[in-house]
Parts: structure tokens; C-alpha cells; sequence
């Protein structure tokens, strides 16, 4: 559907779901996460029910076991930064990343990295929809923003890497105000953080430190008994998010979901 900025005016702007109570998203960024790690990730997430938005980063046989079986959604995790796996220049990441999710329509980049020369492309070479590049810290009332591209815009409400480096206190319900208030609460979380079930930022950076990029890329189940946080952790932390959304019954949709949403109309 293409649709003209005429009408992506007309749409954004009119009342949705999420400007009368919380909608929730879930979603994960890859981050070249091992085949061990995700299989650990699939056997938490699967029976929560919540089909999270996964933006991919390599070729993964799991990801592509629960993506054919509609227990997720994919969008495209492109890494612009020097020295990128996903290639050279702006053009060849895109090209490689696409090839990983054909049917994705959404994006966020790796560490959230943003230029008007990707946005474009990703538009209007790719067809692509959305994105949810922008991230904050449990910002209220979270709409969808047309971007200056024609993209729409889904910011991001909580994320596990700005949760731990702010050292936001891991018992979400400390901050139970903001969750409960009108608008799209985006739940990012990284298979890694979430796995390791990491308490703080340095947790994490240390594991990755201490490997290659070829050894973090192939983690086994083993690694992951050995190292992984048993106390008090970000993973946790998630979990009990769901598990308030749950008891609460709110609506929970994926990103593709609320692209659509909102492109349907009003409620």
C-alpha cells in the first residue's frame, strides 16, 4: 500500500487505541545473538504468547524455524557503524540486511544510528514503512510521528541497555505510573541481556570483552549456565513486565500490527 503523505497526515492524526490506554509492543534486536542464546530466548518468549517483533541481524535457523511458524515478526537490524559485518556503504548493508527479512517493512538500526540519506533510501528504494530508531526513557503518551522521510515513526518506551545505564531500579513497579498512562509502550529487550539476565551495564560488556566476535557469535548452552545472572536482572525484569500486562489485559500488538492499526484508521 503506498501510501501519500496527504494521507499519513490525515491518519496519524487521528485518534487510536493508544491514546485512550497503554498498547504494548515487544521486540528484541538480534545483535548477532548465537543459535544457543535464541533457542534459550524461544523457550522464555514462545509461551507468553506475545509475538515480538525481532529485527534480525544474521541468518539464524531458529529465527527462521519461528518466523515460518508465526510466532514472531521480522523487521531489518542494519549496522552502519565502522568496521560493520553488514558491508561498506550505506547501499550494501541495506541490500544484506533486506535479504535476511524480505517480507519486513520496519527497521531499527543497531545502536539506533540515523541519517536522513538511510531513511530515504530505506523508503523509497525498499519500500519500507516504519521505524522505531528513537529511543526514550518511559516518555507518556507515545504516538506514532510522521518522520520527515514519510516513514512513520513508533519511539521506543523502554529499553533494557537504557534501563541499566541509567540504573533505573529493576522492580518496574517503582515506576507503575508511567507504564499505566495512555500511548504505544515499545518493550525492547536484547536476547543477550535478556538470556544472561544481566543487573547492570558492565554485566554484559564484560562477557562480550572477554570473547571474539567470532566466539560471542557462537555461544553455546553451556556458556550461558555458566555465566548467567541468577539474582536480581534485567530478564527478570522483563518478565514481569509481560506478566503485568497480562493480569491487566491490555492490548498487545506488533509493531506490523500497529503500522497497520494506524494506517486502517480510527478506532
Amino acid at each position: 500500500m503506498n501510501e501519500t503523505i496527504e494521507t499519513l497526515l490525515k491518519k496519524i492524526n487521528q485518534k487510536n487505541i493508544w491514546d485512550e490506554m497503554p498498547v504494548f509492543c515487544f521486540t528484541s534486536d538480534i545483535d548477532w545473538a548465537s543459535e544457543d542464546v535464541m533457542t534459550e530466548y524461544f523457550s522464555i518468549v514462545n509461551p507468553l504468547d506475545i509475538k515480538p517483533t525481532l529485527f534480525v541481524t544474521h541468518e539464524s535457523e531458529v529465527i527462521e524455524s519461528n518466523f515460518k511458524s508465526g510466532k514472531i515478526e521480522r523487521g531489518i537490524h542494519p549496522n552502519f557503524l565502522d568496521n560493520s559485518s553488514h558491508g561498506k556503504s550505506f547501499k550494501e548493508i541495506v541490500e544484506y540486511c533486506y535479504k535476511l527479512a524480505p517480507e519486513s517493512y520496519g527497521f531499527r538500526s543497531h545502536r539506533l544510528f540515523d541519517v536522513t540519506d538511510i531513511t530515504h533510501l530505506l523508503k523509497n528504494e525498499y519500500n519500507y514503512k516504519y521505524v522505531s530508531n528513537l529511543g526514550t526513557i518511559l516518555q507518556t503518551y507515545i504516538r506514532p510521528i510522521l518522520h520527515e522521510s514519510g516513514l512513520v515513526h513508533i519511539p521506543i518506551f523502554f529499553e533494557d541497555g537504557t534501563h541499566l545505564y541509567n540504573q533505573l531500579d529493576l522492580n518496574f513497579k517503582k515506576y507503575i505510573d508511567l507504564f499505566t498512562t495512555p500511548g504505544i509502550k515499545i518493550i525492547s529487550f536484547h536476547p543477550m541481556n535478556f538470556v544472561f539476565n544481566s543487573p547492570n551495564i558492565m554485566f554484559m560488556r564484560q562477557i562480550k570483552d572477554s570473547l571474539t566476535r567470532d566466539e560471542y557469535n557462537n555461544i553455546q548452552t553451556s556458556t550461558i549456565e555458566k555465566l548467567k545472572n541468577k539474582e536480581i536482572g534485567i530478564g527478570k525484569t522483563v518478565l514481569d513486565i509481560v506478566n503485568f500486562v497480562k493480569e491487566n489485559n491490555y492490548p498487545i500488538m506488533s509493531l506490523n500490527e500497529i503500522y497497520n492499526k494506524l494506517i486502517g484508521g480510527s478506532i
